[in-house]
């Protein structure tokens, strides 16, 4: 029997609450499975209760040093903060098209059950920065517009790292990694891919991330 939902409003209703309750139950969209975190190792990395390590996909907390000491700006913070979201709870897991990185940890978006997104929480605190890994990132804009809004609020890392270490830098387009003009890795981008930008923050906004080598 065809029901006419045009006649029958509560119809509607219906199937939106089903629709609803199938999207927030844990699990439903999960495409990397989920499970009970049993340990958090920094701000973007955690242990599973079934021994597997989860890398957030799509952000960067500052590093934390050997003995568990802070290497870089705001680590420990991160660190408590995202032990503070997530340790002894539940979460579910959504990988992308590139699903290990070469430590062979899970590389994956992390939800909470009751729906928080946690690497874009980590990012909106200051606490984290958008780190690209190619187009098939689905949420990356997601988290890069999270990133603004930290950046121009200035918080956690933004009220440090958006000072000048040169007059200009060079952008490459493919990566979306910025470097000092003499750095060798930057001066190696062809013309077609280069992109040149005068300040850190014009490359933060565009969802770039400083090079590990020259560290502009």
């Amino acid at each position: 029997m065809k029901v006419d939902l045009k006649k029958k409003p509560h119809c509607i209703v219906l199937v939106s609450l089903i629709i609803l309750l199938l999207w927030i139950l844990p699990g439903y969209s999960w495409s990397a499975g989920r499970g009970v975190v049993t340990a958090v190792l920094d701000g973007d990395t955690i242990e599973l209760a079934d021994g597997q390590r989860v890398r957030y996909l799509g952000i960067d907390c500052p590093e934390m040093g050997g003995g568990g000491r802070p290497a870089e700006f705001l680590a420990e913070e991160a660190y408590l903060y995202n032990r503070s979201l997530v340790l002894k709870r539940e979460v579910g897991l959504e990988d992308g098209l590139e699903s290990r990185d070469r430590y062979g940890r899970l590389l994956a978006y992390v939800f909470r059950s009751d729906g928080l997104f946690v690497n874009k929480e980590l990012v909106k605190k200051g606490l984290a920065q958008v780190l690209y890994f190619g187009p098939w990132m689905k949420r990356f804009d997601e988290l890069l517009k999270g990133q603004r809004e930290a950046m121009q609020e200035r918080r956690g890392i933004w009220a440090r790292i958006l000072e000048e270490t040169s007059s200009h830098y060079r952008g490459q387009s493919g990566s979306r990694r910025f470097h000092r003009p003499d750095c060798a890795f930057g001066q190696k981008i062809a013309p077609k891919n280069l992109i040149a930008f005068s300040s850190k923050k014009e490359a933060y906004w565009q969802g770039f991330s400083p090079c590990r080598n020259c560290k502009p």
